[in-house]
């Protein structure tokens, strides 16, 4: 699925929006993606669609020192763990989207979140945003490679 988000943020990212679904679907088929990929992907922009991140408005914008629930930190693989903790000494997310994954990882609990899962939610958050940085962000988990560091 990663390939397909890839392509449409190459695609679309600083467009004012996406093309409507049928013909969105149409595009990625005459591109080659497969359709199960496609349906995938369909499925992110659906949630992407529906993230909320009004409940959390207070904290846009802020970085603040944020330190995991020991209940966080056993919901989340070693790899996932590890991902997280860069993402936060690099300062990838701010208050708020670090509040919106979260709770995406919270809500999946007691199954453990490995480091795709936490890189989709958090591709979901910065997409959502589109600042400046998220830019970045978005790139390493689209194009990045294992073990790349975040600027």
């Amino acid at each position: 699925m990663l390939d397909v988000l890839a392509y449409l943020f190459q695609a679309f990212f600083h467009a004012d929006g996406l093309p409507d679904v049928p013909k969105l679907a149409s595009e990625l088929a005459d591109a080659g993606f497969e359709e199960d990929e496609i349906g995938e992907a369909m499925a992110w922009l659906g949630d992407l669609a529906r993230l909320d991140d009004g409940p959390y408005a207070a904290l846009a914008g802020r970085h603040l020192e944020r330190q995991l629930h020991p209940q966080e930190i056993a919901a989340l693989s070693p790899e996932a763990l590890r991902y997280w903790y860069g993402l936060a000494h690099a300062g990838a997310l701010d208050a708020a989207q670090t509040e919106l994954v979260l709770d995406r990882v919270r809500s999946a609990a007691p199954a453990i979140t490995g480091i795709e899962q936490l890189k989709h939610w958090v591709l979901m958050v910065a997409w959502h945003k589109r600042q400046d940085g998220a830019v970045l962000l978005i790139e390493d988990i689209l194009f990045g490679r294992d073990g790349a560091t975040l600027h």
